[in-house]
C-alpha cells in the first residue's frame, strides 16, 4: 500500500513540473486525439516541398510546433529543421509517410499529428504503406521523451539540446519502447527502487509500448532483444518521355542499382502523380507492376509518374515525366485584303484610307508593311509600321496612286497585294445667292430678319455680304449682321428697301447679286377675328375635350393667344391656355363656356366663345379608394389617410370615415377629418386600427373601402431618456434648448451623439422636458439605464 502511494505521489510531481515548461501529453491528446505518439529524427515526409501546404513559424519549440498543429483544423504533420517549425498540410496521406534522412537527423524531427480523412489513425497508413526505416533503432522516440531542460527527462536520462530530446547519460541504454533507460549491465535505471517505482508497473508499461512500437514498424518483433532490420536504399532511374500526337502511347522503364537480374527480386508499382488540368480522359496504364510501364490514350499535356521499387530489406522510387505535343502542323500562307481595291478622291478632300484588317492567316498575321509602288513626282507619304490600316492625309496632287502591302504570318510566310488611289480634280462652279423671298411689314413694326441661308455653292460658301442697293443710299435703316446668312435689320421707316446679296465659295468666287424687297406700310387699324370653334357635346365618363382657335385670322399676324372660362359647373384646366390649340380637362355633368381672345402685332384684340355641353346618359357608382393599408412606427403620433383618389363618373358630394369595431378606439379625429377626402388622427398608441371609407355621389349612389393600419412600437423605447428642467416650458427658448443639448453632449463619451427625441411639459409642474436617445461611436444606441448612470456618475 506505501508503495502504490509513493508511485501516485511520484506521477504527481512530475505532472505538476511538466505543466510549468510545456503542454503534457493528456494536453495534446485533448487537441489531438489521432496524434501518433512517436517522434521521427532525422525523418523528412516523403514528397519533400510537394507533399502539402507549408507554414513556417520560426523560434518555437517542438511542443510549441505541435501545439500550434493541434488547433488548426488543416494540419496533419509537424516538421522541425533546427529552430523552424512548420505546419504541413498534406496533399495526401501517402506523401506525408515519413522517409529517413540519416545524413540529417540532428536537425529533421517529424511528427504525425491528424491524418486526412476518412482516415482516422496514422498506425492504418504506417501498416498499409511501406515507409522507410532507419539504420540506427535510436531515432524513433514516443512523444514523452521531447524535452526542454533536464527536468523534463525522467531517471538517468538528460536532455540534448540540440535534437530536443531526452537521452540516456553515460553507461545506460533506451530499452524498446524508447521511455526508461538501463545500464549496460542489463539492469533498469531505476536504482534500488528508491524513487518509489513498482518494477511490475514499469513492466507492464514497457510491454504496452513494445506492442505500440510494433504495430509502428511493422515489424514482428518475437523477443525484446531483437531490432529492426536494416533496409537498403535502391537506385531508380526512369527516362522521361516526349510523344507528339497523333501517336498517343508510351513507354516509362526502370533500373535500378543493384538491378533486378543480379539475384535481385523486385516489386514495381507504377501510379499517376499529376496531370495538366483539363487534359480530359484517363490515360490507361498496363503493367503498373512491372519494369516497363505501358501508356496509351494519352492526350495533349504533361503526366507525371511515380514508380516505387521493393526488395526483402530494399526500398527505391523516382518519378518521371510524359510530355504529349500537339501534331505537328502544316502551315498556310497568309492572304493580303486591302479594302477598298479601287478609290476616287476628288479635290479639295485630301484624305482617303486603306484598311488591310481583313487580311487573314490560319495562326494570325504578326507583321505589316505599306508600300508607295507608283505616284506623283514629289509625294512623299507617311507609312506608319506595323498597322492594318493606312490613313492619307495630304493627296493634293491629282493623278493615280498604287500602294502596295504585305502581310507575314508567325511562320514567316508572306502575301501581297495593291490598291489604287485615283485624285481628280473636278471643276469648281462658282456660288449662287438667294436673297430669300420678298417681305412685307406694318408700322409700328419695324424690325425684320433676312434670310440668305437658300445660297448654294458645289463646294461651299465661305462668305456672305449684305449692302442696300444703290437708290437706297439715302434711306434710312440700321443692318447688323451683314457678314452672315440672317442680317438684323432695324428702324426700318415707310417705304420699299431692297437689300443686295453676294456669296463668295472656297476658291474666291463671287456670286451674282440677289435682291430681295421689304414693303414697310402704314399702320393699320382692321382689328383681328377671333374663332373660337364650333359648340361641343360629350357624355361621361368622358371629362376632356380639345380646342381648336388656329382659324383666327388678321391682316398683319395674330400674336397672342388667351383660352379662359367664363362659366361652368366646376373649374377648368387647360394644358396650353397661350396656344391656338389646347385640352380641356376636369370637366362635370353641365355646360361650360370657355373664351378665346387674339390679338395682333398692333394690340387689336378681338374675342370669341364656344360652348361645351356635357351629358350624364347613365350614372356610374363611385369607387372608394382609401389609400391601401400602411404600417407606421411610434413616435410618430398621428395617422393620416387619404381617399382623394376615390372616383365618380360626376363628383362625389360626402365622404364618411368609420372605425370599425375591430379597431382601436385610442386616438382623436381633429379638424373634422372624418367627413372629408383625408382623415387625420393624433395620438395613437401601438396596436391595429381599421377605417372604413364611404363615398356617395349626388345621385345616392356609394361605395366603401377598408384599410387598416398597423402601428409597432418604438424600436428604441427602452433607450429614451426623459430629463426634467427647472424651468417652465412656456419660458424655454430655442437658445436655452440648444444649451441644455451641448453641455449633455460634453458628458458622454467621445463619438457618442445625443439625439433630441421630444420637448414636452411636465402635466403638474408645467416644466420643460427633454426626451432623449444616446448613439455610440458605432451608430449603435445605448441602453436608457446605462445612459442615466453615466450622466449621474458625471454630475456628482
Amino acid at each position: 500500500m506505501k508503495s502504490s502511494q509513493s508511485i501516485l505521489f511520484g506521477i504527481l510531481l512530475m505532472f505538476v513540473y511538466c505543466r510549468g515548461h510545456y503542454a503534457s501529453v493528456s494536453d495534446r491528446h485533448d487537441l489531438c486525439p489521432k496524434i501518433n505518439p512517436w517522434v521521427f529524427l532525422g525523418y523528412r515526409p516523403m514528397g519533400k516541398e510537394e507533399a502539402g501546404s507549408y507554414e513556417k513559424i520560426s523560434n518555437v519549440t517542438l511542443n510549441g510546433c505541435i501545439m500550434k498543429c493541434c488547433e488548426s483544423d488543416s494540419c496533419n504533420v509537424v516538421f522541425m529543421n533546427k529552430n523552424d517549425c512548420y505546419t504541413l498540410s498534406c496533399k495526401s496521406n501517402d506523401a506525408c509517410l515519413p522517409v529517413y534522412a540519416k545524413e540529417n537527423i540532428l536537425n529533421f524531427k517529424m511528427i504525425l499529428v491528424a491524418p486526412k480523412l476518412p482516415v482516422t489513425d496514422w498506425t492504418d497508413v504506417l501498416e498499409g504503406k511501406y515507409f522507410s526505416e532507419p539504420e540506427d533503432a535510436n531515432v524513433v522516440y514516443p512523444l514523452e521523451k521531447i524535452c526542454e531542460v533536464n527536468n523534463d527527462c525522467t531517471d538517468n536520462q538528460l536532455c540534448d539540446s540540440q535534437i530536443g530530446i531526452c537521452v540516456c547519460t553515460e553507461g545506460y541504454q533506451l530499452d524498446d519502447t524508447k521511455k526508461f533507460c538501463y545500464s549496460n549491465s542489463g539492469n533498469l535505471g531505476l536504482g534500488s527502487n528508491t524513487s518509489g517505482y513498482d518494477v511490475d508497473d514499469v513492466n507492464n508499461v514497457i510491454t504496452e509500448q513494445q506492442q505500440q512500437f510494433d504495430s509502428l514498424k511493422k515489424v514482428s518483433i518475437e523477443s525484446e532483444s531483437q531490432k529492426p532490420p536494416e533496409i537498403k536504399h535502391l537506385v531508380v532511374s526512369v527516362l522521361s518521355k516526349t510523344v507528339r500526337l497523333p501517336e498517343n502511347e508510351a513507354t516509362l522503364s526502370a533500373y535500378t542499382v543493384p538491378a533486378d537480374d543480379t539475384g535481385h527480386s523486385y516489386q514495381y508499382e507504377w501510379s499517376l502523380i499529376s496531370k495538366t488540368q483539363g487534359s480530359g480522359q484517363t490515360v490507361s496504364m498496363n503493367d503498373q507492376n512491372g519494369s516497363t510501364l505501358k501508356l496509351s490514350h494519352l492526350v495533349e499535356g504533361l503526366y507525371m509518374f511515380k514508380v516505387t521499387v521493393t526488395g526483402t530489406g530494399a526500398f527505391g522510387e523516382t518519378q518521371a515525366n510524359v510530355t504529349v505535343l500537339l501534331p505537328q502542323r502544316i502551315n498556310k500562307p497568309p492572304k493580303a485584303v486591302i479594302l477598298p481595291s479601287s478609290l476616287v478622291v476628288k479635290l479639295s478632300n485630301t484624305v482617303a484610307v486603306l484598311d488591310g484588317s481583313s487580311s487573314r492567316d490560319d495562326t494570325g498575321i504578326v507583321h505589316w508593311r505599306w508600300e508607295l509602288q507608283k505616284g506623283q513626282l514629289g509625294y512623299r507619304p507617311h507609312l506608319p509600321p506595323d498597322t492594318p490600316t493606312l490613313q492619307l492625309n495630304d493627296l493634293q496632287i491629282p493623278g493615280n496612286y498604287t500602294f502596295k502591302l504585305t502581310v507575314m504570318d508567325a511562320w514567316n510566310a508572306t502575301d501581297s497585294t495593291t490598291a489604287n488611289i485615283t485624285v481628280m480634280r473636278v471643276p469648281d462652279y462658282p456660288p449662287e445667292a438667294n436673297a430669300g423671298q420678298d417681305m412685307v411689314i406694318y408700322l409700328p413694326v419695324k424690325n425684320v430678319t433676312l434670310n440668305g441661308s437658300l445660297s448654294t455653292d458645289d463646294h461651299g460658301i465661305v462668305a456672305w455680304e449684305w449692302t442696300k442697293s444703290s437708290s437706297d443710299q439715302n434711306k434710312a435703316v440700321d443692318i447688323q449682321d451683314t457678314r452672315t446668312p440672317y442680317p438684323r435689320l432695324s428702324n426700318l421707316e415707310e417705304g420699299l428697301y431692297t437689300f443686295v446679296l453676294r456669296v463668295t465659295d472656297n476658291a474666291n468666287q463671287t456670286s451674282s447679286p440677289s435682291e430681295v424687297h421689304v414693303f414697310v406700310k402704314p399702320p393699320t387699324n382692321k382689328p383681328p377675328v377671333a374663332v373660337a370653334g364650333k359648340n361641343l357635346t360629350l357624355s361621361l365618363p368622358q371629362t376632356w375635350v380639345s380646342l381648336d382657335g388656329s382659324k383666327s385670322r388678321d391682316d398683319i399676324g395674330i400674336k397672342k393667344w388667351k383660352w379662359f372660362q367664363i362659366s361652368g359647373p366646376s373649374n377648368v384646366r387647360f394644358n396650353k391656355d397661350n396656344d391656338s390649340r389646347t385640352n380641356v380637362t376636369k370637366l362635370t355633368k353641365g355646360v361650360y363656356v370657355i373664351g378665346l381672345t387674339v390679338t395682333d402685332g398692333n394690340g387689336n384684340n378681338a374675342s370669341n366663345i364656344v360652348k361645351i355641353t356635357v351629358y350624364q346618359k347613365k350614372n356610374t357608382p363611385p369607387k372608394a379608394n382609401a389609400g391601401g393599408d400602411k404600417t407606421i412606427v411610434l413616435p410618430v403620433s398621428a395617422i393620416v389617410l387619404n381617399g382623394s383618389l376615390s372616383w365618380d363618373d360626376l363628383a362625389i358630394v360626402k365622404w364618411e370615415w368609420i372605425r370599425e369595431p375591430n379597431s382601436l378606439a385610442a386616438g382623436n379625429i381633429i379638424l373634422n377629418s372624418d367627413h372629408s377626402s383625408v382623415l387625420i388622427v393624433t395620438n395613437i398608441v401601438e396596436g391595429s386600427y381599421v377605417f372604413r371609407l364611404k363615398v356617395t355621389d349626388d345621385q345616392g349612389a356609394s361605395s366603401e373601402d377598408i384599410v387598416s393600419v398597423n402601428v409597432k412600437p418604438d424600436p428604441i423605447a427602452k433607450s429614451i431618456v426623459c430629463l426634467t428642467l427647472y424651468i417652465e416650458a412656456s419660458r424655454l427658448t430655442q437658445n436655452q434648448a440648444d444649451e441644455v443639448k451641448l453641455k449633455l453632449g460634453m458628458l458622454l463619451p467621445t463619438g457618442s451623439q445625443l439625439k433630441v427625441r421630444k420637448w414636452t411639459e411636465e402635466q403638474n409642474s408645467k416644466r420643460a422636458q427633454l426626451h432623449f436617445f444616446v448613439d455610440d461611436n458605432k451608430n449603435k444606441t445605448l441602453s436608457g439605464p446605462n445612459v442615466v448612470s453615466m450622466l449621474k456618475s458625471k454630475l456628482k
